[in-house]
This record gives structure tokens, sequence and C-alpha cells, in this order.
């Protein structure tokens, strides 16, 4: 049993840089699809062979997470004859030598403390609170002196794995060594590929995921707007179905109406109901703007599937299905960052093409996209402002109107999409 340099295995030339440190603690940075999984069971395995009998972890996100992208991975990595035991439900390989392998997820931190490890990884570090390295990982790898390998795509700058990042620049103790590496330095993704991505992601987000750049998320939150995307053309083609995004509330019930031609979107109509409408009220002035005949598609806040914000028995979907609505959403809700990545993707992606149309008469929208910031140290769109319905439900229309990149189809997790 022996796994010593990154010329023992198989490792593209970066993974071999952060593999061969004999640094203590490690911090990479990097793009999607890099390698990052693999180089990290590469090192779980190398730590649980050098020392037998210890204890060693690969932390994730969330215990789906560790599951989804290191338990496979795992078992494929370690030869059966290596295995002693595997507890599938656990996570966890106790190998011949009497060291083990579990895999954590970090949502309840608190849950993982008083363990002692001879080395750890945490993967998609950026993702989990500061608490599960300072107050938990760190006490545990104090009594046999063990290692740390930090793996993660940035999460913008507020962030405690930011400052991590910032640290190991001057690091005084000699302790630590970091590496950025771009999704094209890591050698496991075609250039095609990655360009194809470029065309469905808005450049900010492309630069976080592909590019590893900590990007930093503060002023307007719909950065890829601009004047261009203001146009008389977009107007309605009444042979097309009404495109309707839709964010429920109850003051003021928002609606983004549009048609697509091609790849184009064109929004050339806003419905704003205020007064305490309900989604009867949102249904029939619908139906009085467009007919009983055209066909609409409602593209509606995925909560709406089973909340009342009506005051009566059928969910917000339900009506606009009673009302003779084709409904278009997931059953889980979209998280906040798939909805700014849309409508920046939307508006403008990473090679430079504009998609999306906006007519001057959609005075809320237009007003949303300008005025919309993030609220301080938070990387979340500031909802005190009382601008963000409109632009809630133009995203909900963008999410399910354009084919946007997700992790999947680069090999990742759903934890994200992009």
């Amino acid at each position: 049993m022996s796994v010593k340099t990154a010329s023992d295995i198989s490792l593209r030339w970066a993974q071999g840089q952060v593999f061969n440190s004999d640094k203590r603690f490690r911090v990479l940075v990097a793009g999607r699809r890099f390698g990052k999984s693999y180089l990290s069971c590469i090192e779980l395995l190398r730590g649980a062979i050098a020392k037998p009998g210890e204890t060693f972890f690969y932390c994730a996100p969330t215990y789906r997470m560790a599951k989804d992208i290191a338990w496979k991975a795992l078992k494929k990595l370690v030869p059966k004859v290596w295995i002693q035991t595997k507890n599938e439900s656990d996570l966890r390989l106790d190998l011949v030598n009497g060291s083990s392998i579990e895999l954590k997820g970090t949502e309840n931190a608190m849950a993982l403390r008083g363990r002692s490890l001879s080395g750890v990884v945490l993967d998609e570090a950026a993702f989990m609170s500061s608490e599960v390295w300072f107050e938990v990982i760190r006490p545990a790898l104090a009594d046999k002196q063990g290692w740390a390998l930090f793996i993660s795509t940035p999460d913008g700058t507020a962030s405690w794995f930011y400052d991590l990042w910032c640290y190991t620049a001057s690091d005084p103790t000699g302790e630590w060594e970091r590496w950025c590496y771009t999704t094209i330095q890591g050698g496991n993704v075609p250039k095609d590929e990655i360009e194809a991505a470029r065309a469905q992601l808005d450049a900010r987000t492309f630069r976080q995921e592909f590019e590893a750049s900590f990007e930093n998320l503060t002023g307007l939150v719909a950065v890829s707007f601009d004047d261009e995307n203001i146009s008389e053309k977009a107007k309605d083609i009444s042979i097309a179905p009404v495109l309707l995004g839709v964010d429920f509330n109850v003051d003021p019930m928002s609606g983004i109406c549009a048609v697509k031609d091609g790849e184009n979107l064109y929004v050339f109509d806003e419905i704003m109901l205020t007064g305490g409408a309900t989604t009867w009220d949102f249904a029939e002035e619908v139906t009085r703007r467009y007919g009983v005949d055209r066909r609409v598609i409602a593209c509606p806040d995925p909560t709406g599937g089973a909340r009342k914000t009506s005051g009566v028995g059928a969910t917000d979907h339900s009506i606009l299905r009673r009302s003779g609505f084709n409904v278009s959403s997931p059953k889980a809700p979209w998280k906040i960052r798939d909805k700014i990545t849309a409508v920046n993707t939307a508006l403008l992606d990473a090679s430079g093409s504009r998609r999306t149309f906006i007519h001057p008469r959609c005075k809320q929208l237009i007003k949303s996209l300008r005025t919309l910031t993030y609220a301080p140290n938070t990387g979340l769109p500031n909802k005190n402002l009382g601008v963000d319905h409109a632009f809630d439900a133009f995203g909900y229309l963008c999410l399910q109107q354009f084919n946007l990149a997700k992790p999947e189809t680069l090999g990742q997790t759903g934890y994200r999409i992009y």
C-alpha cells in the first residue's frame, strides 16, 4: 500500500502541484471540472495509507454533496483488497491497516465536534460556514498535527474563504500554500465546451466559475443591463404564446410579458397590480389584455405550487391553471444566485451577445434593473429598496426560457445552477 507522489498515480500537471506540496495547510481555488474531487480522494487515500489506525474526513457543504461528489469516486479508487469494511449509510471506509475515511456534510457543524483527525479535505469550502473550520475542524487537527486541504470554486469577496485566501499570501507561519487554476488549466474540459458555457453565462459568473476569480458582489445586481437592451422592436407577436414571468406578492402582484423569436426574448409589457390584488385578479388582468384564446405560458415563482397568497383554498399555480394558462415551473424553488445569473446572462452573455430586449413602456422592470443593488456584505439583493418584484418576475421568466448551463452538465452536482 503506497501512494507517495503524483507520478505514482494519474494526475494532471496542475493537480500534481498541489499533491506534491509538503505544506500542512493548502488552499486550492479552481474552476469547474478541474478535478478537485478526484484530487480530494487521492489525498485522503494517501493520508490513510501513510498513517495506519488514523481517521480522515472529507467534508462537503451537504451530506448529499458528499455522497454525490466523492463517495462513488472514493470506492472506485480504493482497491477492494485494501477495504476492511464499507458503510454505505455513514459513508465510511475502514481500511485493512486500521485507518478510516469518512465523508461528512457540514450542514450541522456542531455534530462533527469531538473527533480527533489526522487529515481533512474541505471540498467547496467557500460554501461552508466559517465555524466549520475555526470551531470544529481546526481544533480536531491539533493533537495529531493533522493536515487540511481546502478546495473550492470562489464565492465572492464577502466571505471567510476569501479572507483565508488573502491570509495565505502573507502567511507568517510557513505552514500554508495556495494555488489558483482555471478550468482550462485543469485539462479535463475541452476548450469548445468552455466556449459553449461562455455563451450560457454572464461575464461575472463565467469568470467566477471557469476562471476561478473572486468576484465582488456589490453594487448593481443586473450588471449586464444596458440601454442597448431597451428597444422599440420588443413588440408582441400575436401568433406566439405569451411568456409570463410571475412573482406572487400581495402588493404588487407582478408579471413580465414576453414573446420569443428564435433565441431572442422580447419583453413587451408588464403587469403590476397593487391594492391587495389576488392571483385571481392577476389572471383576469392577463386574460383581459390578451384574450381567452391566446396561449399563455406562465413561468412563476416555484413556491406558488404550494403557497396560497390569495387566501383561498387553491394554490397560486392551480389558479393560473384554472384560468387556462400553462404553468412551467420546477417543484423546488430556484436559488437566488441562479435567478441573478439567469437575468444577467439573458441581458448579455460572456461571449458578448444580447438576447433580451425590453420595450420602453416596461418602466418598472427597467427601473428595477437600473436600481436594484446588493445588500451590504450579503451577496444578495437588497429587498428593502422595494424595486425587486419586477426583477424577480423577470428572473423566473429567464430561468425557464433560456437553456442556461448547469453544473451537472459539467460533472458537478445540482448545488447551484449556471
